[in-house]
C-alpha cells in the first residue's frame, strides 16, 4: 500500500517536506496528530447513524440544491458520469461551513437536538483548524514566497467565516448482499473539487480505493487504528482539484472510488463515513502561486494565464455531477 502517513502535530520544515513529498507523489496519506480524540469520532459517527435510520420523508424535507447543502437519497450523486448509467448507491447530508459558529441552511429537527448540534459545531470547528495546519505545512513545503505571505498564503485565502464552498458531510452506503453489479461501485470514480479533503472511516467498513499514480493500479486504502488509546486513527487526507490546479499539478488529485471488499459485500455490511471538503473563498482568484517550484511548471494550470475564482472552478464541477447550473 502507498499511502503513507505523516505525524503534523509539530509545525517545522521537515513536517513540511515530508507532507509536500507524499502529496505530490500519491494526493493520498494519512496524518497523525490531528487533535481529535476517539469519543469525538465516535459521537459522530453515532449521530450520523441516527440520521440515515430516520424515515426517507424527513430526510427529503431537506434535499440537496444548487447550494451544496443538504441530503442526497440513494441515486442522486453521479460522481463518474462518464460511465454510470444511474447515480451512487449511497444517501449522505451536506451541512455548509459555520460561519460565526452558526449554520447558514436549514436544518433537520434531528441536528438542531443540542447534544448533535454540539457535535456538528465541535467538528465544523476542528476540521478547519486541521485543515489550516496542513495548508500552512504545504506552504512551507513549496517554499511560497516569504514576501508574498509565505506559510500562510493557502490558509489566508481560506479564512473561516467568508463564504466558501467547504461541506462537512456525513456519508451512509447501505450493504446489499445481492447488489446490482453496477452498483457494486458505490462511489463512483472521481476526484475531488476544492483544496483538501479530510475523512474519517470506520474499522470493519472498508471500500475507499485510489488510483495509484504510483502502482497504476486501484489498491485499498485500509483502515489505521489510533496510536495511542482514546486518540481518534490518523485521518485520511487527500489533495482536491482545485489545488492541483492551483499549483500546476505539483500537488497530485488522485482518483479513487468506493467499493466494498468482497467480504463485506458478501456479508451485506454497511459503510458510514465523515468528510470535510476545504476550499478557499468563494471569491479568491486562483493566481499563479508565489513559490519557485511551481513559477518551474509552464501552461499548466493556474500557470496557463486564465485566472478564474475559486466558486467558477467549483461550480464546473457540480454542474457535471448533478447537472445543476447557478
Amino acid at each position: 500500500m502507498s499511502v503513507k502517513t505523516v505525524d503534523i502535530s509539530t509545525i517545522n520544515q521537515t513536517t513540511a517536506d515530508e507532507l509536500l513529498e507524499c502529496a505530490s507523489r500519491d494526493g493520498f496519506l494519512f496524518v497523525e496528530g490531528s487533535g481529535f480524540t476517539q469519543k469525538e469520532v465516535d459521537d459522530m459517527f453515532n449521530m450520523s447513524k441516527g440520521f440515515f435510520a430516520l424515515p426517507l420523508e424527513e430526510k427529503n424535507k431537506f434535499p440537496i440544491g444548487a447550494e451544496n447543502r443538504g441530503y442526497n437519497a440513494i441515486n442522486v450523486e453521479t460522481l463518474d458520469p462518464a460511465t454510470q448509467k444511474k447515480g451512487d448507491p449511497k444517501e449522505g447530508f451536506n451541512f455548509g461551513k459555520y460561519i460565526n459558529e452558526k449554520p447558514i441552511q436549514p436544518m433537520p429537527e434531528f441536528f438542531q437536538k443540542p447534544e448533535n448540534a454540539d457535535i456538528i459545531a465541535n467538528m465544523q470547528t476542528k476540521l478547519y483548524n486541521l485543515s489550516q495546519r496542513i495548508l500552512k505545512l504545504l506552504a512551507m513545503g513549496l517554499k511560497i514566497d516569504e514576501s508574498s505571505g509565505g506559510s500562510n498564503w493557502f490558509a489566508d485565502r481560506h479564512r473561516r467565516d467568508y463564504p466558501s464552498g467547504s461541506i462537512f458531510r456525513l456519508l451512509y452506503y447501505p450493504g446489499q448482499k445481492k447488489a446490482d453489479p453496477e452498483d457494486e461501485i458505490r462511489a463512483g470514480a472521481h476526484t475531488d473539487y476544492g483544496s483538501l479533503t479530510l475523512l474519517f472511516q470506520r474499522e470493519g467498513e472498508e471500500g475507499l480505493e485510489i488510483l495509484s499514480p504510483v502502482s497504476k493500479k486501484w489498491e485499498p486504502v485500509p483502515y489505521v487504528g489510533p496510536k495511542e488509546p482514546g486518540m481518534a486513527p490518523p485521518v485520511v487526507v487527500n489533495i482536491g482539484d482545485l489545488l492541483s490546479y492551483w499549483t500546476a499539478g505539483i500537488l497530485k488529485s488522485t482518483i479513487h472510488r468506493v467499493k466494498f471488499p468482497a467480504k463485506l459485500q458478501a456479508e451485506g455490511t454497511d459503510r458510514y463515513s465523515c468528510v470535510f471538503f476545504c476550499h478557499p473563498e468563494e471569491e479568491v482568484r486562483l493566481e499563479p502561486v508565489p513559490s519557485a517550484k511551481i513559477a518551474s511548471v509552464t501552461g499548466r494550470g493556474a500557470n496557463e494565464g486564465k485566472v478564474i475564482t475559486a466558486e467558477e472552478h467549483l461550480q464546473s464541477r457540480l454542474s457535471a455531477t448533478y447537472g445543476w447550473k447557478k
